[in-house]
């Protein structure tokens, strides 16, 4: 029997995905544009495992696991497109609080639907993470019925993505990574090309370099990093992953730091702290997730 990984390996999903903001500053596109192609990236390579399984060992998709693995991926491109378009309404800062709040939504799922329930370090834990995230994005709040609108947009960039989660936790219990991932990333491009034709949207490519780094973006945060977080939802609750992926704004600045240059505000700095205070709290804590495999529910790859 294979040894589980680490419940700290959902971080190297973490740091793969937290690249995403280095890898947008050099693209010249529309952010829409910018989603589609990297989900489209992540399909692609995702598509060699998937096929290589399906010759040798064929699938573990269903008719559940198929079309579950669909909605996961509408409700993927649901949360680009929602949180994408909410920027040009509200402003970066009360777009992230809001997009922040997505672990609570599926903390209550969890705990209405599955009697999942947290220990009060794990609840602290959560509440200092999203304390952390309203500090680093509470500078230029605005109020306004545009905002408003931009707001909501956000609000539900954060309900898609919680659904993105809840759904992947279901259905890795029986599909592998290479099957799952690959219908919902691909299921998540085409939804996003399709709204993109509908806003009509440019999606001309500035040359073979720019190509390179859209689809480079794509492989990173999408076909690797992603993918470990629905590798990792085999193992840990989709309340453990959507909690740790709050800390995406404070290893971005990290990040902006080293390969920018960027210094982070001293308001930034003390909200990040908060966060990986809050990480620490709650991952720190006893392991409350595991998934127990039956034997009618052999644990896939």
């Amino acid at each position: 029997m294979n040894k589980a990984p680490s419940k700290y390996f959902v971080f190297l999903g973490l740091f793969l995905t937290s690249t995403s903001s280095i890898f947008i500053r050099s693209i010249d596109a529309p952010s829409l544009a910018i989603a589609s192609y990297r989900l489209l990236a992540g399909s692609l390579f995702m598509m060699v495992p998937f096929l290589r399984a399906l010759v040798k060992e064929g699938t573990t998709l269903n008719k559940e696991g198929l079309f579950l693995s669909v909605i996961s991926g509408i409700f993927l491109a649901g949360h680009f497109a929602t949180w994408i378009s909410s920027l040009e309404y509200t402003t970066v800062s009360s777009s992230t609080v809001l997009v922040a709040l997505s672990p609570i939504f599926v903390a209550f799922f969890n705990f209405a639907v599955l009697k999942e329930r947290l220990k009060k370090i794990q609840t602290i834990g959560i509440i200092l993470a999203i304390a952390g995230a309203i500090i680093i994005s509470a500078g230029d709040i605005s109020v306004s019925g545009e905002a408003f609108f931009g707001d909501f947009l956000a609000f539900m960039g954060a309900i898609f993505v919680a659904g993105y989660f809840l759904i992947g936790k279901k259905v890795r219990r029986y599909l592998t990574l290479a099957d799952y991932a690959f219908v919902t990333y691909s299921s998540a491009a085409v939804t996003l090309f399709i709204l993109a034709a509908i806003m009509k949207t440019d999606m001309s490519v500035n040359g073979p370099e720019q190509l390179s780094v859209m689809l480079l973006h794509g492989i990173v945060c999408s076909g690797l990093g992603h993918s470990i977080y629905n590798w990792m939802l085999q193992r840990v609750s989709s309340t453990y992953v959507s909690t740790v992926t709050l800390g995406e704004p404070v290893f971005a600045s990290i990040l902006a730091l080293l390969v920018l240059s960027e210094v982070p505000t001293l308001q930034t700095a003390a909200g990040g702290l908060i966060v990986i205070a809050g990480l620490y709290v709650f991952v720190k804590s006893p392991d409350f997730s595991r998934l127990k495999v039956g034997k009618n529910n052999e644990k896939p790859n």
